[in-house]
C-alpha cells in the first residue's frame, strides 16, 4: 500500500518516514508539508495518510477535507496535540480510521498504523496493574508542628 505523511514538521516527517520503511506491507512513502495537500493526484486506491495536525494552523480542518475529497479511500491517521479519547463521527465521514497524540511512543504510532492497515491485533493491550508506573519512594506524611498552624 502506498503511504503519504503530511506534517507541517520536517523532523516529524522523517521520523515517520523511517518506521513507514519497516513495515513489510508498505509501498512508495511520499511525505509532504500540509500546504501541498492541494497537489496531490486525485486517486481512487486505498492509501495510509499520517495527518500531523499544525497547532499553527487554522486551515487544518480544510486540509483534512480537501485530501479527502481527493483521495476518498485514504486510511488517515491522525496525529495531533489534542488527546481526544475516540475519532468523533465528523471526522470518520473524513476516513479519519485512528487518532494518536503527537507525543505518543514509537509503539503506538507502529500499532495504530498495523491496525489501520488491517492488522487487528496490532493495538497495545493495556499493562497489567503489577506493571504499572509505581513511585520510587512512597510519599510520607508532613506534620505541621502545632505552632506553624494558622487560623
Amino acid at each position: 500500500m502506498r503511504a503519504i505523511i503530511i506534517d507541517s514538521q520536517p523532523l516529524v516527517r522523517v521520523g515517520i518516514l523511517r518506521m513507514l520503511e519497516h513495515l513489510p506491507d508498505i509501498g512508495p512513502v511520499l511525505s509532504i508539508d500540509p500546504e501541498a495537500v492541494g497537489t496531490l493526484a486525485v486517486a481512487d486506491e486505498r492509501v495510509l495518510v499520517v495527518y500531523g495536525m499544525s497547532s499553527e494552523s487554522t486551515d487544518n480542518w480544510a486540509l483534512l477535507r480537501r485530501l479527502h475529497r481527493r483521495m476518498p479511500q485514504a486510511r488517515i491517521l491522525l496525529l495531533s496535540d489534542n488527546i481526544w479519547l475516540h475519532v468523533p463521527s465528523s471526522l470518520q465521514v473524513c476516513r479519519v480510521m485512528a487518532h494518536a497524540p503527537k507525543s505518543a511512543s514509537i509503539e503506538r504510532l507502529g500499532a495504530s498504523i498495523r491496525h489501520l492497515l488491517g492488522d487487528t491485533g496490532a493495538m497495545p493491550q493495556p499493562a497489567p496493574r503489577s506493571e504499572a508506573w509505581q513511585p520510587l519512594h512512597p510519599p510520607h506524611a508532613i506534620v505541621v508542628p502545632a505552632a506553624r498552624r494558622a487560623c
